[in-house]
């Protein structure tokens, strides 16, 4: 737990950073020549936003450290630490350089970035928050009290979400360096539990981080995997319904905490099945990993039926269960036909042939 009411912040600097056009590779970075101040209210609804965030177990992850080259965000962020206030301009400008060359697509937004550091108990920290503008200006056209009313209404307002929150601080843990000095977080507002994975631009390409150690992320996406791998490779309707039912239990009734994927697949997949499931999936994770049902909770009361490519039927497991396909192979008119008569049946749903 981050105790974002202890954070004594030191600096603060805002840049903006442009969106990719048709003739660049990607966006540019517009400086700021000077530090940014908040009033003390002001700085204590920065810290009680931040706080919100970071409270909202289905859109903050802690991650870990990938890239650790100097001019990394990791590398900027420890060099920070002892610069004075000149270097500290010059390094939250590589750092929104940083950005600007993450943003590679068109799609991705044009924002301000607020970079700052401080410390939480003794220990330093950055700390980087990307908002989406749409607005467009540059920097030099704004005098201070337009910056102000800007920053205001995109940082402090309540009306206004978090884009992006990026955060690195000093830590000392038992992972590998560097994660056995530093610890980091990332805050996705646009993440939901219908999203594979976080804005990869943002961790990967801009701060170096990497999502594939936690757990929150790994038990979402394991189940995805397993659930599109029973999809595309058991034909039978009956057989599906089983294997899928089979993930279920796994996450809501397996005791240990643990998940093992080649387990799972021995006991539940055919030879054949096996050898695929190494290739496209088991190679893709840990050999455990511990379970985490943050993200997932709900799918698990929850259950679909693909019936034909673009259409699915969705409800209740309990309700789903109670539904059958038939297809031409296997269809008795007159035997659903008692089945309707004598109520064991409710509907027949047909779909025609295209």
């Amino acid at each position: 737990m981050i105790e974002i009411d202890e954070i004594e912040i030191n600096r603060i600097i805002i840049h903006r950073v442009h969106k990719k056009t048709d003739s660049e590779e990607f966006g540019f970075a517009e400086y700021s020549e000077t530090l940014f101040s908040f009033g003390t209210l002001e700085l204590d609804t920065l810290k009680t936003r931040i706080g919100t965030a970071f409270s909202k177990a289905k859109r903050f992850f802690k991650l870990e450290i990938a890239r650790t080259e100097d001019n990394s965000f990791y590398g900027y962020s420890r060099s920070i630490k002892n610069a004075n206030n000149e270097s500290f301009l010059e390094l939250s400008k590589s750092i929104s350089d940083l950005l600007a060359m993450s943003h590679n697509k068109k799609t991705i937004p044009a924002g301000l970035l607020l970079v700052l550091d401080g410390y939480l108990h003794s220990k330093h920290f950055v700390l980087v928050i990307k908002a989406e503008l749409q607005e467009a200006f540059t920097i030099k056209e704004l005098d201070n009290q337009k910056l102000i009313e800007l920053v205001n209404d995109l940082f402090l307002s309540p009306a206004k979400d978090f884009y992006k929150i990026g955060f690195i601080i000093e830590d000392t843990n038992d992972l590998t360096p560097p994660n056995d000095l530093y610890s980091c977080y990332m805050y996705d507002d646009n993440f939901s539990s219908g999203k594979r994975d976080l804005a990869e631009y943002f961790y990967n390409d801009f701060l170096g981080f990497q999502t594939n150690r936690n757990d929150k992320l790994v038990t979402k996406r394991f189940k995805d995997d397993l659930f599109q791998f029973i999809e595309s490779n058991v034909v039978s309707f009956d057989d599906k319904r089983g294997l899928k039912n089979a993930v279920n239990t796994l996450y809501r009734e397996n005791t240990s905490g643990i998940i093992n994927p080649q387990e799972f697949a021995e006991t539940h997949f055919p030879e054949n099945l096996l050898r695929l499931f190494g290739s496209e999936i088991g190679s893709n994770y840990p050999t455990s990993f511990t379970k985490d049902l943050t993200l997932v909770e709900r799918s698990l009361t929850r259950g679909h039926l693909r019936l034909v490519d673009d259409l699915k039927i969705e409800g209740p497991l309990d309700a789903i269960d109670n539904v059958s396909i038939s297809n031409g192979q296997n269809f008795d008119l007159e035997r659903f036909r008692m089945q309707i008569e004598n109520g064991e049946i409710r509907q027949i749903v047909t779909i025609k042939a295209e």
